[in-house]
């Protein structure tokens, strides 16, 4: 059976512009999902120069963008005879209403909620000074970071947080 998102009457374009502020995508990362989808429903091999060429970015650049991409599981990277495999499948797997945060909804609650328990003082502490110096949406980025990658713990995400501000 053919997933969802794979059918002919799914239009991927709309659900990516649609969908982008909640799977926690930046301009950047949006097109070169957009320009990778692009290429798979032409047939069109997507290399560097391709993706360089059109938004405008260096070879870093796109390597910063990818690795976000695959850190997020939304790109996954594999190669075969004739070169660089990019697959963006995992992008429509995203559950985007599980991370939804209501505006009425306590920051702690949500943050409790991810972390499987409830927050030690320490924790709240930790997270107010992470808050504070690198801001709510950067937190909260790089919060969704470390669950992806299966490591919620406060060090964990001053990590990221740490790294992204280099």
């Amino acid at each position: 059976m053919k997933k969802w998102y794979k059918e002919s009457y799914f239009d991927r374009k709309n659900w990516i512009l649609e969908s982008f502020d909640k799977l926690n995508l930046n301009t950047d990362e949006t097109m070169l999902i957009l320009l990778i989808d692009l290429c798979k429903q032409s047939r069109k091999a997507v290399t560097y120069d391709y993706l360089m060429q059109k938004l405008h970015k260096n070879t870093k650049d796109i390597d910063k963008m990818i690795a976000s991409l695959v850190a997020k599981h939304y790109l996954k990277l594999s190669t075969n005879a004739k070169g660089l495999i990019f697959d963006i499948d995992g992008i429509f797997e995203f559950d985007p209403e599980k991370y939804e945060i209501q505006e009425n909804r306590d920051l702690y609650d949500t943050v409790s909620e991810i972390f499987g328990k409830p927050l030690s003082s320490g924790e709240m502490q930790k997270m107010n000074d992470l808050i504070e110096e690198y801001g709510q949406k950067e937190f909260m980025q790089a919060l969704r970071v470390s669950e992806a990658q299966r490591k919620v713990k406060m060090s964990y995400i001053e990590g990221i947080l740490r790294n992204e501000k280099r």
